[in-house]
């Protein structure tokens, strides 16, 4: 009996022990562990701050004094009114002076070359051609026409008319008119007749038109 309960005493040890053992191997192994790492969450957006508490009283405003105009120096003044230079004042301009004397009769002879002489009977003439240079050839007709001129007014007042005539170029009269009158039919035709009798010299040769048109002024002035 004794050695029976011996027996299973040493039985129970020896399974005790291979528990013991198998739970001791297995609590030394431990399951693997993993390392993670936590992400900080995003920032919120659309999210305003709270407005910071005004926690200071606000303090009555005081009035500011009253600033007072600075003093100017008297004696400063007097020295800059003296160092500002005096304006002169302007002198008039004088006027110019103007002479009562009656404007000159303007001379219109227009296209006449220098050295004609037109004498004391006629008043002006005009040329209906540009560049005759041939003072020679007016000279010759002026002066026939002068000795056919023979005024039949004798007034006391001066009275002009003017003739146009065109001259061809064997020198025949090819034309003619009275182109201003005097007023007076008398005078008037005794100038026409004096350029329709003066048989001018045919047109000089460098002369290249076919004609010459003349516009005489006939003039009376009497004799003081």
């Amino acid at each position: 009996m004794r050695w029976a309960i011996i027996s299973s005493l040493m039985v129970h040890s020896v399974i005790f022990g291979f528990v013991l053992k198998n739970s001791a191997e297995k609590t030394r192994t431990y399951p693997p562990t993993m390392i993670v790492r936590l992400a900080s969450p995003p920032p919120s957006r659309g999210v305003e701050k709270p407005a910071a508490v005004e926690t200071s009283r606000k303090t009555p405003s005081k009035k500011p004094d009253k600033i007072e105009p600075a003093k100017t120096d008297t004696r400063l003044a007097e020295v800059n009114k003296q160092k500002k230079p005096k304006r002169k004042k302007e002198e008039p301009k004088p006027q110019p002076q103007v002479s009562e004397e009656p404007p000159a009769e303007k001379s219109d002879n227009r296209g006449l070359p220098d050295g004609v002489d037109l004498g004391s009977e006629f008043g002006s003439a005009r040329l209906d051609a540009v560049g005759f240079d041939s003072p020679y050839f007016l000279n010759v007709l002026f002066s026939k026409i002068r000795r056919g001129w023979d005024s039949p007014y004798g007034g006391g007042d001066s009275i002009s008319c003017t003739i146009y005539f065109v001259v061809d170029r064997g020198g025949k009269i090819s034309d003619s008119a009275i182109e201003t009158t005097s007023g007076l039919a008398a005078f008037d035709q005794a100038a026409l007749r004096a350029v329709l009798g003066s048989k001018p010299p045919p047109l000089p040769n460098q002369f290249t038109s076919d004609e010459l048109g003349i516009h005489l002024e006939f003039k009376f002035i009497p004799f003081n």
